[in-house]
């Protein structure tokens, strides 16, 4: 029986362990440099693990190689997984385990672990060629008829260093790594919005030209921007000379609706500010301006017996402010003219009191 050697223990590694597990035909030896096999698993797709994608595509990838074409076209990722039975979703094109937990994808990717010699703390040094292969590693010598290097990009520090050089002293010639699927350093950086995520549209330019838009989750980071399609969209930036992203926070409004008012509707902004605040995470920071639809000063006033003209009252405010852990809610107006008559004021003042006290119950 052929001895293989498959050496990265990462998600390449582990899913060729897999497949020649099922054959029966080789004795299977699997080495990884680090103490914990699949540690990129788990921190791929912020915990959830994406899979695969069910548009599938040559034109994806940075290199039009024949190899990964053929690859896509003959190995079902999908089928792959189903066979060692993981429950997957499905979000648009997008494929997940069912539990949204990259912990399950790693359970089946090593549920083979019984059926193959696994040896951790094992850092590959060289490789030499005779007759059979001779890997000599930090934890002793191993003799193999074929070997499978699964060794990973330098993207990540998780699994330790990746031994390039090793093959370059082989003379195996490698296209130049790419940054692909990663997070965006920005200038600037909104770190006040640290970890907040939001579902809108990422749209990339270079030279005032639109390269590709891409719609999901965006997530504001300390260095930048990370989500879904920010990183879907960061495979180009390697290639262009200079890089805009644009977002577009609110993709359910029309641009002629915003146009028409300096306002948007609350009833269009009340899901991003919710989800910006959900959770034990309180933003460091945060202001909101809310102002009375024009066409209900008249009312207001009415309702008042405030004998002003409606016309002289640019507006009426509530200004609320989070900073320091503090809320602080002011009230604003603004007409005209200059007036020592103070009833306006005051009337808002009263109908802003009594509508925080009915919302709270008081």
């Amino acid at each position: 029986m052929e001895t293989i050697v498959i050496i990265g223990a990462g998600a390449s590694g582990l899913a060729c362990m897999n497949e020649l597990v099922k054959t029966n035909k080789y004795n299977i030896i699997v080495l990884e440099q680090s103490n914990k096999a699949a540690r990129k698993i788990l921190a791929s797709g912020n915990g959830r693990c994406n899979v695969s994608n069910l548009n599938m595509d040559i034109k994806y990838y940075n290199h039009q190689d024949p190899l990964i074409e053929k690859l896509i076209k003959e190995f079902d990722v999908v089928n792959f997984f189903k066979q060692l039975s993981l429950k997957l979703r499905y979000e648009k094109n997008l494929v997940y385990p069912y539990s949204l937990s990259s912990l399950s994808v790693k359970n089946v990717l090593m549920k083979n672990m019984d059926n193959v010699s696994y040896i951790d703390n094992c850092e590959v040094l060289a490789i030499k060629k005779a007759k059979t292969y001779e890997i000599i590693t930090t934890n002793g010598h191993y003799q193999a008829d074929k070997i499978v290097i699964a060794t990973g990009s330098p993207a990540s520090h998780l699994s330790g260093q990746n031994n390039l050089k090793m093959l370059e002293k082989m003379h195996i010639s490698m296209i130049p790594f790419t940054p692909s699927l990663v997070q965006v350093k920005t200038k600037p950086v909104f770190k006040a919005l640290k970890g907040q995520r939001v579902k809108g549209i990422a749209m990339l330019y270079d030279q005032n030209q639109l390269i590709e838009k891409q719609t999901g989750e965006i997530m504001f980071t300390d260095y930048g921007l990370s989500g879904i399609c920010v990183m879907q969209l960061s495979r180009y930036l390697e290639h262009l000379k200079n890089p805009k992203l644009v977002l577009n926070l609110l993709p359910d409004i029309e641009k002629e609706e915003l146009a028409e008012s300096p306002y948007a509707p609350w009833s269009m902004l009340k899901p991003y500010c919710f989800n910006m605040i959900k959770g034990k995470r309180t933003p460091l920071s945060m202001k909101l301006v809310f102002s009375m639809p024009p066409h209900s000063i008249a009312a207001f006033l009415n309702k008042n017996d405030i004998s002003i003209n409606p016309d002289t009252v640019n507006g009426l405010y509530l200004n609320i402010r989070y900073e320091n852990r503090q809320l602080c809610v002011i009230t604003g107006t603004s007409l005209s003219s200059f007036t020592l008559d103070k009833s306006v004021e005051n009337a808002w003042d009263t109908a802003v009191g009594q509508f925080i006290k009915k919302t709270q119950g008081l």
